[in-house]
């Protein structure tokens, strides 16, 4: 029943997300989907771009720009995770006499990603390394229903009669 949840919770983000830009720069849709021939299977592509800046405390300029790169990947996974599994949000205010003396915010995730492909790494101004990554899934319709591919003829939750 959870993994049923989990699916419908997904394909309703995979559906909401058409057409949504991760940054107001990148150019195009985050989301693109495109299917085979006979209409049985369906390809979405996430695209996302990650951001990673270059680290004061790097004792040589080639390991500030590996450090950069790698938090501009780990910055893309980030952003597919919060895509594809949402984020879980605590807020605490604290306040008396009119004010707010305390607030605070935290802000978590998590997920396995498997198939993410590291598109094109650049470097540009100030340090900053920009890591265009690409994530397809591939969605199998049996019957009225579709889901990842690679789940079996059975994933729990469909029955065929």
């Amino acid at each position: 029943m959870k993994n049923c949840m989990q699916f419908v919770v997904f394909g309703a983000l995979v559906f909401l997300l058409a057409g949504c830009n991760v940054y107001k720069a990148s150019p195009g849709p985050v989301v693109k989907t495109g299917s085979d021939e006979n209409g049985q299977n369906r390809i979405i592509t996430f695209t996302v771009t990650g951001k990673g800046v270059e680290p004061e405390a790097a004792l040589t300029r080639g390991q500030a720009r590996l450090m950069a790169e790698r938090a501009a990947v780990a910055d893309g996974f980030r952003q597919f995770v919060e895509k594809l599994e949402g984020v879980l949000v605590e807020a605490y205010a604290q306040g008396g006499y009119g004010t707010i003396d305390k607030d605070m915010l935290k802000t978590s995730t998590r997920a396995v990603l498997r198939g993410v492909e590291v598109k094109e790494i650049t470097h540009g101004d100030l340090g900053i390394a920009r890591a265009v990554m690409q994530l397809r899934i591939h969605f199998t319709r049996h019957g009225m229903i579709w889901w990842p591919e690679g789940l079996g003829q059975n994933p729990g939750f469909y029955s065929q009669s």
